[in-house]
């Protein structure tokens, strides 16, 4: 397969889309990223779309120029961040809908996904900006936590979101794993409180931190009105959470301030040990 970099229409840390014939992109991943994350992702898309009807059709795994990739259905429309930004007197009201869209996709399900437990365990692995004591004691918490059995995203926000003829379709499903929703639903809020756009100006960033933590605020409000669900058990995961976030390719800004969360979280465990 040859491709054409006049075909370029999106790119973020670990991979590059191009548009294909036939209503098809090709999301070709990056250089250096493991073909076992590539798999990974594949099986979780052929898996969620026998579940889910409000996701991309996937269609095959291939490799172009020793870079590994996957076909998936084009969806024309436009993400649901952008739709925020456009119209952002009725904020209150996308943040209802992001509710009620994540916790319509949290399904129970049966397969042999990874689960919330592992991934997290896995991602803590990988992190090198906290101590190995605080780490055990991350460890240690999260084996205490509810196991639950229902489908999670684990990288749900409005830009994983596209509307297209008004309608939701929900990408991404790199990280889709099965467990307790309430670990699923502390991600999503660590990013809204935390989340920081790289290279933005001083100014820009705060105007999308308060644009973020309005959006969170009537988000949670409502999810936990919908779920039955209680503030308690969205919280109890914010420290594996956050802990495991800190693998990924975040700001520095954003870095520090959830190695502080997490031995913050750690110390007050420490102290109820004692």
């Amino acid at each position: 397969m040859e491709i054409n970099n006049d075909k370029i229409i999106g790119q973020g840390n670990t991979a590059e889309i191009f548009r294909l014939n036939d209503n098809k992109i090709l999301k070709l991943f990056r250089n250096g990223l493991h073909k076992g994350i590539v798999e990974r992702e594949y099986q979780n898309g052929i898996f969620i779309q026998k579940i889910l009807d409000c996701v991309p059709k996937v269609y095959e795994m291939v490799q172009v120029n020793g870079r590994h990739g996957i076909i998936y259905q084009e969806i024309k429309g436009t993400d649901m961040l952008r739709v925020m930004l456009a119209s952002l007197w009725k904020i209150n009201a996308y943040a209802k809908e992001l509710a009620h869209y994540h916790l319509y996709i949290q399904k129970p399900v049966m397969e042999n996904l990874c689960t919330v437990k592992e991934r997290l365990e896995e991602d803590l692995n990988s992190v090198d900006v906290i101590s190995d004591e605080n780490k055990e004691i991350v460890r240690k918490y999260l084996k205490q936590l509810p196991d639950g059995s229902d489908l999670c995203h684990f990288d749900f926000h409005p830009g994983n979101i596209m509307i297209s003829n008004n309608k939701a379709v929900f990408l991404d499903w790199m990280t889709a794993c099965k467990g307790d929703v309430c670990a699923d639903v502390a991600r999503t809020c660590i990013m809204l409180k935390y989340g920081e756009v790289a290279n933005a100006s001083w100014v820009m960033r705060r105007l999308i931190s308060f644009f973020q933590h309005h959006l969170y605020k009537i988000y949670i409000k409502e999810y936990l009105m919908i779920s039955k669900k209680n503030i308690e058990d969205i919280n109890r995961w914010e420290l594996p959470v956050a802990a495991a976030r800190l693998r990924e390719w975040i700001s520095e800004n954003e870095k520090q301030v959830l190695i502080q969360l997490v031995n913050e979280h750690c110390n007050k465990i420490l102290k109820k040990g004692i």
